[in-house]
């Protein structure tokens, strides 16, 4: 597998149901595209006779793997066969293992380790890239003794580990809970990404780190609900969810309270900003390498002009945790500081929709002023909107 096999497997397009699906994947330029409004203006609105009729929020993760599927295109002529094959010494299957041991081991079987930041494997090179503050003697014998010398190569950044707590303000659930607001949990202060609906539940979705499995969760002005569905281990980082055999980067699921409702749509502009745009749904496909896209936080708010540069990689934070199969982009300007986790990833579509991207969970670059250069950018780490659907039961909201 090269990395254009990579590049073609994430531009694939993926089937989604009618009312998940945009016209469009949208821009990282807002200004291109209608205003958004404020909160007190957008009308509550009430469910279409469509929207009830394709309601798809009961599906299991399960049966939305399996549909999917189901789904892929059939080849049109079953005899035609394009081998395309490259022989190497390790392979795939073999080098994500090698990715996925590295950030769990410790430094008593794995001298080192403690000083890596990340890991990603680099499928043209057939060898896995481990991302580490120095390149220290020892580290670099024990990856070779452990994995072989070709397998492995150690590059090193001199970025610190990102902070992992990348935890508007005052948002309520009259007209429904917003996605980009404030929450608080007994982990600390985060921002909450996108609405959410399954088993005929209001939901919202942010970052796992966020949160405490069975944990409550609030905004700065009343409870919200209880995280039902993590993907997250406080002590450990990213977990396998529901007896599922993939990594599904760093997420949370918000079961709000009694008869309180979350609307299609997330606070955008700056950090205390009242304006909000609808959710139009999720990309048409994963992201892949040059993808731009914008953050919101509640403490650097909208910040757009992020390009893609990583795919699947495994990322070690400040704590020591890892979360694992996560995108990173990188900018110059502001970088996203403390309080920005969980909060949403999207584009903004021609008719001025937010389309979900993903979640962010983690930050770093830009020194100790937060602001990206050409040499030292900011560099931002976020959960693939996709690994929510497969994951958690349900769909995202949309208007």
């Amino acid at each position: 597998m090269t990395t254009e096999d990579v590049r073609a497997e994430a531009e694939r397009p993926l089937t989604l149901p009618p009312q998940l699906t945009p016209p469009d994947d949208g821009t990282a330029d807002p200004d291109s595209v209608p205003p958004p409004q404020d909160k007190e203006s957008v009308p509550v609105e009430e469910p279409s006779a469509t929207a009830r009729t394709t309601d798809r929020s009961g599906l299991t993760a399960e049966q939305k793997v399996l549909e999917s599927a189901a789904s892929q295109p059939a080849v049109d002529n079953p005899w035609l066969v394009y081998p395309k094959v490259k022989l190497v010494k390790y392979g795939l299957s073999r080098l994500e293992a090698v990715k996925d041991e590295v950030v769990a081991l410790t430094p008593d079987v794995l001298p080192g380790v403690d000083t890596v930041t990340g890991s990603l494997v680099q499928v043209e090179q057939d060898r896995v890239i481990v991302e580490a503050t120095q390149a220290s003697d020892e580290l670099r014998l024990a990856l070779a003794t452990r994995y072989g010398s070709d397998a492995v190569v150690v590059r090193v950044s001199a970025d610190p580990a990102p902070a992992e707590e990348d935890a508007r303000w005052n948002d309520t659930s009259v007209g429904g809970f917003y996605g980009g607001a404030r929450i608080s949990t007994s982990v600390g202060g985060c921002t909450n990404a996108f609405p959410w609906r399954y088993s005929g539940y209001h939901a919202m979705i942010t970052a796992g780190h966020c949160t405490s499995l069975n944990g409550s969760v609030s905004t700065p002005s009343e409870s919200m609900g209880t995280v039902v569905k993590d993907t997250w281990n406080n002590s450990k980082g990213t977990v396998y969810i529901d007896g599922q055999s993939t990594y599904r980067g760093d997420l949370s699921l918000i079961k709000l309270s009694g008869s309180k409702k979350s609307t299609a749509r997330i606070y955008v502009g700056n950090k205390t900003s009242g304006s909000s745009r609808a959710v139009g749904g999720m990309w048409s496909r994963r992201p892949t390498y040059g993808d731009q896209y914008c953050t919101g936080g509640t403490s650097t708010g909208e910040l757009c002009g992020w390009k893609v540069n990583a795919l699947k990689i495994n990322v070690r934070y400040g704590s020591g945790n890892y979360a694992r199969n996560m995108i990173r982009g990188y900018k110059q300007g502001q970088c996203n500081i403390g309080g920005d986790s969980g909060g949403p990833v999207y584009t903004v579509n021609s008719a001025g929709k937010v389309i979900a991207k993903g979640v962010h969970s983690g930050s770093g670059g830009g020194g100790s002023d937060n602001w990206g250069g050409a040499l030292d950018p900011c560099r931002e780490y976020f959960t693939d909107i996709y690994e929510a659907y497969y994951g958690f039961p349900g769909v995202i909201a949309t208007s």
